[in-house]
């Protein structure tokens, strides 16, 4: 049995290039075609949670600070957060499954670069590369999902997905963990190199091909990604300038984001092939699904970088009790992912969106008495509630991203979701940092209620904008 997708054909008008329908697929090769994608989708994650514990070993051994080595933290997110958008916009124009394949193989160079590195600063360079290979890969996978896999199944795949991104992210400190006590700090890089090898076979034999037309591309933006990276990483450097009580380099690092960023929107309104198409925010169901992503991580983050500082400073609890506390979000999270898809496939965008944003509202209420309280149960029992709010509404939110725009600019419509995602993270690190400049001492819970309170505002406009995403039907098929 077959079932060819339709064909994908971008705008005249866009400057885009012209992708012929794809090559049939078999429904067997379209299990192995979103393993290839889940595993390639699984790396960053994975080293976005696998670093943390094995930062104090780094540290000992180049004899550095805690500070210093914290840029292993700061630069990774901020070169994937400024990535996304430029790898997506080179799939659209090189072809998604050669730019999918060269950030894998990338990915493992920069991996073993990191694992020789003789200081520090090579380090960071290498890791930072790594950021940038992972920024290749993720939102041409997405784009790969949507031409391959039917619309009716579409949410599904997505929900499949983050169900493997929500796994590496979970396992990420148990597996570093082990890893580091037992061979080292470098031991977390060339455990990268067997899952690049599976992804880069599974992705050869399994990824789409596609003809470009080479004459009607157009040249890329450079100019508009440097602005682009460099209006991110005024962003992203303003948290770790509020840790240090620097209120001076704060406002000049927001009026530099905020120049560059109105330099940056003019530029792309201009060129013909912009790297971040600032257009497709036109379109009210895309803008509203990046809105209610941003939001989701927002809440999500924050929550788990607030509540370990509360149990350990405010409650005296251990850093385990804080990890087992913690697992309920990641755990229910990628449970009710997939549950989410099936959802979405059967009814809907709306619905399953609209579900997880208020389960996510109900969740961050929860938590405002929750602190004040005695017991952990509460706790837990906002968590799991927050963690299938953020399952269900996952894959309905990222599919109506991608199906909002032009078959021939998904790659860029990922790339900017994704970057959505990031921004939502670095609001959250920069809202903690204001909140707690003064650390927080044992019976100190109003600052962690307020806190929560802010957070069910965020979480209210992210159920505002879900019912944004997509068009209110009972089922989408």
């Amino acid at each position: 049995m077959t079932t060819p997708p339709g064909p994908v054909v971008a705008e005249p008008s866009s400057g885009a290039l012209t992708i012929p329908a794809a090559e049939p697929f078999r429904l067997g090769s379209e299990r192995w075609l979103l393993t290839a994608i889940a595993l390639g989708a699984m790396l960053a994650p994975l080293n976005s949670t696998m670093i943390a514990v094995a930062l104090p070993e780094i540290q000992h051994s180049f004899g550095v600070s805690v500070t210093a080595t914290s840029w292993l933290v700061t630069l990774y997110l901020a070169a994937m957060a400024a990535g996304q958008p430029i790898g997506g916009r080179l799939g659209d124009q090189l072809g998604r499954r050669p730019v999918y394949l060269f950030g894998l193989a990338w990915f493992a160079i920069a991996s073993a670069g990191c694992a020789f590195a003789p200081n520090l600063a090579v380090l960071i360079i290498f890791r930072t590369q790594q950021a940038l290979a992972g920024a290749l890969s993720f939102p041409n996978g997405t784009a790969m999902v949507r031409e391959a896999v039917p619309e009716a199944r579409r949410a599904s795949a997505y929900g499949m997905i983050g169900l493997g991104v929500g796994m590496a992210a979970a396992s990420g400190p148990p597996i570093g963990g082990l890893l580091v006590h037992y061979f080292g700090w470098s031991a977390i890089f060339w455990a990268n190199v067997p899952v690049v090898i599976a992804a880069l076979i599974l992705g050869y034999r399994t990824l789409p091909r596609r003809e470009r037309n080479r004459n009607a591309r157009p040249s890329f933006d450079l100019p508009g990604s440097g602005l682009f990276a460099a209006m991110l990483c005024a962003v992203i450097v303003i948290p770790t300038l509020l840790k240090f009580h620097h209120p001076v380099l704060v406002l000049m690092a927001g009026g530099g984001a905020i120049g560059l960023g109105f330099a940056f929107v003019l530029r792309e309104l201009h060129v013909p092939a912009p790297v971040v198409d600032v257009r497709l925010f036109r379109e009210s169901h895309f803008a509203a699904a990046c809105a209610s992503i941003g939001l989701s991580n927002l809440v999500m983050y924050t929550t788990l970088l607030a509540l370990p500082l509360y149990l350990e400073r405010v409650r005296n609890h251990e850093v385990q009790v804080s990890g087992l506390i913690l697992a309920a979000l990641s755990a229910f999270s990628a449970i009710w992912g997939p549950l989410g898809g099936r959802w979405t496939d059967r009814r809907g965008r709306w619905l399953p969106a609209v579900t997880g944003a208020v389960a996510v509202l109900v969740a961050t209420v929860l938590l405002i008495p929750g602190v004040r309280g005695a017991s952990l149960v509460p706790l837990i029992v906002a968590l799991s509630i927050m963690g299938v709010g953020i399952g269900l509404a996952g894959a309905p939110v990222q599919t109506a991203a991608v199906e909002a725009v032009p078959g021939g600019k998904t790659g860029s419509a990922a790339g900017i979701f994704s970057t959505s995602r990031y921004l939502g993270s670095v609001t959250g690190s920069s809202v903690l940092a204001i909140v707690f400049t003064r650390k927080p001492v044992p019976g100190d819970a109003d600052r962690f209620a307020l806190l929560f309170a802010g957070l069910a505002i965020a979480a209210v406009l992210g159920l505002l904008v879900n019912t944004r995403i997509a068009p209110r039907t009972t089922r989408q098929v």
